[in-house]
């Protein structure tokens, strides 16, 4: 009987990876794809996707719980945006709101973007968010909202190997294109760097939703405007919108960062005692120290996507399935 085959993206990754590397990877358990086990050299180790054998169970149970990690996080004198955890739509919720103007409204408890609304600004904005993260989870974190684009540091053993940038779904004009067929050639490019075994790992941009047709309405658009050359048109607005719901153009911008920003992903990880993690930080310049102006740590993940190649635009991602790999086996 043929084995089945591999379905989850990580794992087909680190295995053509673990394979060009000479390192035998196979599921531990035929037809279960959470656990990978490796051999190189007579040592075997097992894994979860980029949670290693080193990883403790502390590690993880701190990482998954918000308001400790934030803590630990701030502990270690590390720029975190002020929150609270609220359990419905009461005066504190309505204190916060009136404190910062503008906030964003997640579970305390999931991670991905799950319920998770973003620049809430008035209190019916606030109704509905609070409503949204009550399909999820009964815990609701009320966290001031940081301006800027989201970046994902990825740190493997105390180093920092890859950052990307995520930014809500753009167009560049080339002169003679329409938005609409930017936006074409955008999917085309996205689906082309895709193998056939992830290609439904990109949400295309579907130039007929109402969210895309009411942004370029405000922006005095439509979707047969021509783009001058160099022209850049946003497709979403984060207005009170749901993470979840936004298309968004990944980047490479792991040569940008500047040594404090770093710096202070890696004492994240260390803070919560994680080998490898995902530092998601939103700040105004990534290039730029982090403080209360440009911007703030919202969150370490414990199991971060390790890379999405076929995601990338404009730049090829840094090989770090290579050093994750290497990293495993360093001893």
């Amino acid at each position: 009987m043929n084995p089945q085959p591999v379905q989850n993206m990580q794992n087909i990754i680190i295995m053509s990876k673990a394979r060009e590397l000479g390192i035998d990877c196979k599921l531990l358990l035929p037809g279960c794809e959470d656990f990978l086990e490796l051999s190189y050299k007579g040592k075997t180790i097992v894994i979860n996707k980029s949670r290693s054998h080193k990883m403790t169970l502390m590690a993880g149970l701190l990482a998954k719980h918000k308001q400790a990690s934030n803590l630990l996080l701030r502990r270690a004198e590390l720029p975190v945006p002020e929150e609270i955890v609220v359990s419905d739509m009461g005066e504190e919720a309505r204190q916060f709101l009136l404190k910062h103007q503008l906030i964003t409204v997640k579970p305390l408890d999931l991670n991905r973007s799950i319920g998770v609304t973003l620049k809430v600004r008035d209190e019916a904005e606030l109704a509905r968010a609070i409503q949204r993260v009550h399909q999820h989870s009964s815990s609701i974190m009320l966290q001031r909202y940081v301006e800027g684009d989201d970046y994902r540091v990825l740190v493997i053993g105390d180093q920092v190997v890859g950052v990307l940038e995520y930014r809500p779904a753009y167009i560049v004009g080339d002169g003679y294109s329409t938005i609409e067929q930017l936006a074409r050639n955008m999917n085309d490019e996205q689906l082309r760097r895709n193998s056939s075994d992830l290609a439904s790992s990109y949400q295309l941009v579907d130039m007929e939703s109402y969210d895309i047709q009411y942004h370029l309405h405000q922006q005095s658009r439509t979707p047969h405007d021509i783009l001058a050359y160099g022209e850049q048109v946003e497709l979403y607005t984060l207005d009170n919108a749901a993470a979840s719901s936004i298309s968004e153009v990944i980047a490479d911008r792991t040569r940008d960062i500047c040594s404090s920003n770093a710096e202070a992903a890696i004492r994240a990880a260390q803070a919560l005692q994680l080998d490898v993690a995902g530092v998601d930080i939103r700040c105004k310049r990534i290039d730029l120290p982090l403080d209360e102006d440009n911007g703030g740590i919202l969150e370490v993940n414990a199991l971060p996507d390790l890379v999405d190649p076929h995601l990338f635009i404009n730049e090829a991602a840094s090989d770090v399935i290579t050093v994750y790999l290497n990293y495993l086996f360093q001893d």
